[in-house]
């Protein structure tokens, strides 16, 4: 048996999963980052074993636990390079902090690569050995699986599809330091500061006041794009070319089977996936055009956690 955790900034994603990786039960714990997220782990550890003893189970009926953090990870020793959403600034050694606690072997990776393996194993992209997952949100994250197996890289940044440069010339900052990153044009805020940028270009749209106040959101952009506002119909248009830029990029380099879109932009569907197809096709070496299919994620808030259990029941035989 498997136990998963996906530590979010508010909330973190727990299960536990039988040796034949079906979920037996879900649950969240409310993210603790007081103390520079000192009680994260801890936490954690409780709450699995109040919920252990409800099922008349105990840590030694586990083969190890896999947890998802939102930060860059060394993967084999565990340890991630800050994680500013839950007060760490630091390298923490999670993998020994939370073996220390439980006892368990325990394997950590990146939030967003276990949400891609997950989507590989049990959802969008299951029964395909090559995928590629970007999700969109705050910002723009991702993992890559070859022949099965997440990509990690030599010191953790495989998978940083966010920080693709595709738009220099917009000049937008990016939360890495530099500017031209897809993360920059492609999520939430990117939306946002294009908004601020090229609201001046048109007469009047029905975000003018939402921008004046400091109230302008996504779903606002492609809910009034799709009444054909002209600002939020440029601006969407605008971040589908750059999307279909960076995934064009992927599929020559990688060309996998399967592109999942996910994230909270994701849920913007056909309205968003046309536009990206459309430029997709323009933008890309064609014999990856006929082979690479874009989908969009199936699992929801579940994707970490199945992708935890997943990569431990990969590593720890």
């Amino acid at each position: 048996m498997i136990l998963a955790a996906d530590i979010g900034g508010t909330t973190c994603k727990l299960g536990i999963f039988d040796p034949s990786l079906k979920l037996i039960e879900k649950w969240q714990i409310p993210t603790d980052t007081t103390d520079e997220g000192g009680n994260i782990l801890k936490d954690i550890h409780v709450s699995f074993k109040d919920k252990l003893r409800v099922h008349n189970l105990s840590y030694e009926d586990f083969t190890g636990a896999g947890i998802g953090v939102p930060g860059p990870v060394d993967f084999e020793a565990g340890v991630v390079n800050g994680a500013i959403n839950l007060n760490w600034y630091a390298h923490k050694d999670i993998k020994k902090d939370f073996e220390v606690l439980s006892g368990m072997p325990t394997i950590v990776d990146n939030d967003a690569n276990l949400a891609t393996l997950g989507e590989q194993a049990f959802g969008a992209g299951r029964n395909k050995k090559d995928v590629v997952m970007f999700t969109l949100g705050t910002g723009v994250g991702g993992g890559v699986i070859v022949n099965n197996l997440l990509v990690h890289g030599t010191g953790g940044s495989a998978g940083e599809i966010g920080h693709i440069k595709v738009a220099v010339e917009e000049n937008l900052k990016c939360n890495c330091g530099g500017t031209g990153c897809l993360e920059s044009v492609a999520s939430t805020l990117g939306l946002k500061n294009m908004a601020y940028k090229y609201q001046n270009e048109f007469e009047q749209s029905a975000l003018d006041t939402m921008i004046s106040s400091d109230s302008l959101n996504a779903k606002a952009i492609f809910e009034n794009a799709e009444k054909q506002d002209p600002l939020s119909l440029y601006l969407v248009d605008k971040m589908t070319s750059y999307l279909a830029i960076g995934i064009s990029n992927i599929a020559a380099t990688l060309n996998p089977s399967r592109i999942i879109l996910g994230g909270g932009l994701s849920q913007a569907g056909e309205f968003l996936l046309s536009r990206v197809l459309k430029q997709f096709r323009n933008f890309t070496f064609p014999p990856a055009v006929d082979s690479t299919e874009i989908v969009f994620a199936s699992l929801g808030n579940d994707a970490g956690i199945y992708g935890a259990a997943k990569i431990v029941s990969q590593y720890k035989k």
